[in-house]
């Protein structure tokens, strides 16, 4: 599913796009995200649905109806997941929801209903079903893998982002080469390097790095300094020609040394140095 939102007119997609582009910064997608749908040939409604790379079965599921209207649309569905640090998207298109029935309850004071409604009427029970439930055939499986998307995502939206601290580990030991790193910027800040700082016949130049923050898939964080390769004429701006990393912006280094380890209110940093992106 790529994020697409033709049938918006071209002031209003600006609009939302922008709006979407701010709320997900610094957010990373790989262990799911959220979707904006736009009106099908079912409902004239806008709906919220949830995507997880983790789900073998059916990695997209229903949320909610939002508006008739999309500007609302996506203020309502910001105002939803907004305790989430999962991005938010919209799109045209989606596949892999469940049509045949997985979703349905066979047992207990809800039987016969559709997992997404109980979810939106007693959560907490959906919780339970995903916790307790023991499958034994395929179609088990697939219901009990439906009720752990939904307790997912009651979690994630429920728990107050103070709470969710990182879980980060260090990495490797100082001195380790590390290799086949792939990585996602969370965060971007430049600075000059003052060492280099010079004024040559009466012009003074300055060396601008950026120093990156990154995440990998299992959630461990990374500090690293990009150098910059040419000099500028204005500090804190990098040269013509250098490339600009951005937030979200995926990285594959081929090889890296483990300098130091950090720990910064209680979350645990690898500082990298001498790497080589591909």
């Amino acid at each position: 599913m790529d994020e697409n939102t033709s049938g918006i007119s071209g002031e209003i997609q600006k609009m939302i796009l922008d709006k979407l582009s701010t709320f997900n910064r610094g957010k990373t997608s790989d262990k799911g995200r959220y979707y904006i749908l736009l009106p099908t040939s079912k409902t004239l409604y806008y709906t919220l649905w949830f995507f997880t790379p983790l789900a073998t079965y059916h990695p997209t599921v229903y949320l909610a109806n939002l508006d008739l209207n999309a500007i609302s649309s996506v203020n309502k569905a910001i105002k939803m997941v907004n305790n989430s640090f999962l991005p938010l998207y919209i799109t045209t298109d989606i596949k892999g929801s469940p049509d045949n029935g997985d979703d349905i309850i066979s047992f207990g004071k809800y039987r016969g209903y559709h997992l997404h409604d109980i979810y939106t009427i007693d959560p907490r029970y959906v919780v339970w079903i995903a916790d307790k439930y023991e499958p034994h055939v395929k179609s088990e499986m697939r219901f009990k893998e439906l009720a752990v998307t939904y307790s997912k995502i009651y979690l994630d939206l429920q728990t107050c982002k103070k709470y969710k601290m990182p879980v980060s580990r260090f990495v490797g030991t100082p001195g380790e080469k590390l290799s086949d790193l792939k990585l996602t910027i969370t965060k971007v800040r430049i600075e000059d390097d003052p060492y280099k700082t010079q004024i040559i016949r009466g012009t003074e130049y300055f060396y601008v790095d950026q120093l990156l923050t990154a995440v990998d898939i299992a959630g461990n964080y990374f500090l690293l300094r990009i150098k910059a390769k040419d000099r500028s004429l204005t500090t804190q701006t990098l040269p013509p020609g250098a490339h600009a990393f951005e937030v979200g912006e995926k990285l594959t280094l081929t090889s890296a040394k483990v300098l130091k380890h950090i720990e910064s209110r209680t979350i645990k940093y690898t500082r990298i140095g001498y790497i080589k992106i591909q």
